[in-house]
């Protein structure tokens, strides 16, 4: 099952991330080797992400190294605030399509007047000038990362922490089972062709 899984993740990462796609699989075995991560995960993530990010009318390059960072930052967050990975990547869904409550409950504010704030003072508009959608996630993004920088590189510090032994032990235990769900999946195709032409046959025999 989880490497059905995967196999699916691996379909959405692949047509996600299109030109960008093996660099972004680079990435993310560079990530895993570094911080004992899942890397069918680390890529499931950014595929994710990078799809809000063009849906939402950004350019290529601009959605990959968003998506790139918000991924790594929802393990940092998960390190930092002691919170499950997937917790951490659905807070900051939720905080980059303009949902402010999730993160607000770690301290992260993303409404309009701190979003609005941080693109004046970063020289995304003047004042007096609105946001475009495309400026919004842009200052979404970067008071996100303003606002979680004592929390960025926490998984990396923390590595040796019992709580991050514990997750890194989880990611290997995941990996690996993809990897041998991966070699027996040939097996197990093989073997539902031969069970659905069994059911099929039984089915026309008369009642």
């Amino acid at each position: 099952k989880m490497a059905m899984d995967a196999q699916e993740s691996e379909n959405l990462f692949q047509v996600s991330m299109g030109n960008m796609a093996d660099s972004a699989r680079q990435w993310s075995e560079e990530l895993r080797k570094q911080l004992g991560l899942n890397s069918y995960e680390i890529r499931r993530n950014v595929g994710i992400f990078n799809t809000m990010f063009t849906s939402m009318g950004l350019g290529e390059k601009a959605s990959y190294d968003m998506s790139k960072g918000l991924t790594k930052l929802a393990y940092d967050m998960a390190s930092f605030y002691n919170l499950n990975t997937e917790d951490a990547f659905i807070k900051l869904q939720a905080g980059i399509s303009g949902e402010t409550e999730p993160l607000k409950r770690l301290g992260i504010l993303v409404d309009e007047t701190t979003i609005k704030q941080w693109a004046m003072t970063n020289g995304l508009i003047k004042q007096g000038q609105e946001l475009s959608q495309q400026q919004k996630v842009l200052a979404r993004y970067g008071a996100i990362m303003d606002a979680t920088a004592k929390a960025q590189g926490d998984l990396a510090r923390t590595i040796d922490s019992p709580a991050n032994k514990l997750r890194i032990l989880k990611s290997n235990v995941q990996q690996t089972a993809v990897e041998l769900g991966n070699n027996l999946l040939p097996i197990f195709a093989k073997t539902l062709d031969a069970i659905n032409k069994a059911v099929t046959w039984f089915s026309k025999l008369d009642g």
